[in-house]
């Protein structure tokens, strides 16, 4: 059967793309969309992507056009989806929010507007972290509380907010805030002792914001810590995956044999063949004493006007003004040159959100205020080194260097480092990539797995030339369908999945449970 596809843009963000001008699809030249992980191995992925040329004869899209039924509407954050149906399914392929829109100049022009949209990864990146300290705590635990720092646009965020139309109907279009409406997060096999202390990076430009950390960041250092996967699925959901989930094997759902357009291959490839892998964990030291300085407001001053609230936030720092966190926070030393405050405190991770409100007649002025507690320090780094000598003498010596923050023993540094020698040190082939073409409306050669396929689905290639054969992981996927839709482009980007020698060991399965022989401890 035919497939047909809707592309849609919720001009109004009301979340049901069935309104006036909402469905695009008539109008398309060409789409092109992206997401998931392109590089084998990679911690969490890039920000998907979309750009998307459309007819634009009448100017219905130009945004300055003040005739068009769509002014005011033609701004960023307007949700974007991409779906298709077979006839039996329907599938969305791609969602995400406008960030602009171009059209293209002078009326004797090609008249289109080209829009570029970018998924929610962008909003993580652009959120800094003030996370409390986290101890005893899962990875996904951690990765879902820093999912609720990030505010996503209307379209997509199903949290519930006071009095806002659209965000406030409780248990019929909105839901409390958790991340179950809007992640798919696998039980994290690590336990974090302590995490979020030691987020802080210089930043850049001598006017960039400095001792900064975003939420991309950091669940890219959780993931990392997990060595799991982090990336936003098809349908715009936040994924987690722990490090055992790419562990299991399992027949592929598609072969591709000598049938692919287009393949990326290498052997023993310089980014990927390491053999002396080397992992930086960070021990950390809790002060014994409780009364340890974090901030200082020193020689500085903060006036509250009369009926005024004053919030800010502040970095506890050691002496020597590295970052650093702390516990059991707490004011001291609090000096009025005038007036009066109330003053509260929340203390995340590293910081702490000051609240000072004057209900007096005159300026508080604050002239002494400390915040103490129990400081926790990140200044006794420890390396792991995991060589495998044989490789060393064949390849020369291919090294690999991880610094993880949230590691906090050695101990488990040395398993991390174990594990990457073992899947990195020996040479052998590699898909990185397959492309595979197909009639966007009438289907034939892949159109089925096309549709299908995506980030997580076990796949097999083999190639005559190169004489491979293997299992693969998709990892990534890009789409391009031009063409008034009759021609639909798909590459997969990919990942080696275990041989039947590389399985870990798993009790009672069969072939499972032979340690040394079929299988391999994995941690």
């Amino acid at each position: 059967m035919a497939t047909t596809w809707n592309i849609s843009i919720d001009w109004n963000r009301d979340g049901d793309y069935g309104d006036s001008h909402e469905d695009v699809t008539a109008r398309v030249i060409s789409v092109m969309w992206g997401l998931g992980i392109q590089e084998v191995y990679q911690d969490i992925a890039d920000n998907s992507v979309l750009k998307l040329t459309l007819k634009n004869e009448d100017r219905l899209f130009s945004p300055d056009n003040s005739t068009s039924p769509l002014v005011g509407l033609t701004v960023p954050q307007r949700p974007i989806r991409i779906q298709s149906n077979d006839g039996t399914t329907t599938r969305t392929h791609w969602l995400g929010w406008i960030e602009s829109i171009e059209p293209e100049i002078s009326k004797a022009g090609k008249r289109t507007v080209e829009i570029i949209a970018a998924g929610a990864m962008q909003f993580l990146k652009a959120a800094e972290t003030k996370l409390a300290l986290q101890q005893g705590r899962r990875t996904d635990q951690i990765i879902a509380e820093l999912i609720k720092e990030v505010v996503l646009p209307p379209g997509l965020n199903k949290a519930w907010i006071l009095g806002r139309t659209g965000n406030s109907e409780v248990g019929t279009t909105m839901f409390i805030a958790d991340t179950t409406a809007y992640s798919e997060l696998d039980e994290g096999k690590m336990v974090l002792s302590v995490a979020a202390d030691n987020w802080g990076i210089d930043g850049g430009m001598s006017n960039a914001k400095k001792n900064t950390f975003d939420v991309y960041r950091a669940i890219g250092d959780i993931t990392a810590a997990e060595h799991g996967r982090f990336f936003f699925s098809r349908d715009g959901k936040a994924v987690f995956w722990n490090r055992h989930r790419l562990l299991q094997g399992g027949s592929p759902v598609a072969t591709f044999d000598d049938t692919m357009t287009e393949m990326s291959y290498m052997h023993a490839g310089l980014d990927h063949l390491k053999n002396e892998v080397t992992v930086v964990c960070h021990p950390r030291t809790v002060s014994a004493l409780a009364d340890q300085v974090l901030w200082d407001l020193g020689d500085g001053a903060i006036t509250v006007p009369p009926g005024k609230t004053r919030e800010l936030y502040v970095k506890f720092e050691d002496s020597a003004g590295r970052r650093i966190g702390g516990l059991n926070v707490y004011f001291d030393g609090v000096v009025y040159e005038q007036g009066n405050a109330t003053m509260t405190l929340e203390a995340t991770a590293n910081g702490a959100e000051l609240k000072l409100v004057n209900t007096g007649t005159e300026d508080a002025i604050i002239t002494g205020l400390k915040l103490k507690g129990r400081s926790v320090m990140d200044n006794s780094q420890m390396e792991a080194t995991a060589k495998d000598s044989g490789s060393i003498i064949d390849y020369g010596r291919r090294t690999m260097r991880l610094n993880l923050p949230s590691i906090d023993n050695l101990e488990q540094a040395q398993y991390i480092a174990d594990f990457e020698r073992n899947r990195r040190s020996k040479a052998k082939g590699m898909v990185q990539s397959l492309t595979v073409k197909s009639h966007g409306k009438l289907g034939g050669q892949h159109h089925i797995q096309q549709l299908a396929l995506t980030i997580g689905s076990l796949i097999r290639v083999k190639e005559t030339q190169t004489g491979h054969d293997a299992n693969y992981y998709v990892i990534g996927e890009a789409h391009e369908l031009s063409h008034g839709a009759t021609l639909w482009k798909t590459t997969w980007h990919l990942e080696p999945a275990p041989t039947a020698a590389e399985l870990p060991w798993q009790l009672g399965v069969s072939g499972r449970t032979e340690l040394g022989t079929a299988t391999r401890l994995a941690y």
